[in-house]
């Protein structure tokens, strides 16, 4: 992946953490966001500064499924990384395995840079509707009424 940029995305189940880096493993920058609409166009605007980026979030059929189900409906592409080959590429390239939200992103985008073979990401739609409906019904809940 010469001369390009990777989206490493560490997901969790409240907040997504996204850091770019370039082919040289250079972080260029790291945002972290919540999980609800708001977050995901922060996430949007962030990427918007590397419009020819590969995204690459760990664990893309779960905790990253949310996001991966955003960005499809949105055409944008990502690539799996294991949580295991993440985590491998952290302990390489830094000696230790202490973990952070950022560490983990980093990790998750110089994977992809090195890797072979990662899969792309692909949503079943009846799964990804689902979600949609799930999602927007917990944005509900959360939203104060103003008649309470």
């Amino acid at each position: 992946m010469a001369g390009k940029v990777v989206i490493g995305i560490d997901p969790h189940k409240a907040s997504w953490t996204a850091a770019a880096v370039d082919s040289s493993q250079r972080v260029l920058a790291v945002v972290r966001v919540e999980v609800n609409g708001d977050g995901y166009r922060q996430l949007r605007r962030f990427a918007r500064r590397f419009p020819r980026a590969v995204w690459a979030i760990e664990g893309a059929g779960g905790l990253g499924a949310p996001l991966v189900t955003r960005l499809a409906a949105d055409d944008v592409q990502a690539v799996d990384v294991p949580a295991k080959l993440a985590a491998r590429v952290r302990l390489l390239s830094t000696g230790h395995n202490r973990k952070t939200d950022q560490a983990d992103a980093v990790s998750v985008a110089v994977a992809a840079l090195t890797a072979q073979g990662l899969r792309s990401v692909e949503t079943d739609q009846t799964t990804a509707a689902l979600r949609a409906l799930t999602e927007h019904r917990e944005d509900l809940v959360r939203t104060p009424h103003s008649d309470r």
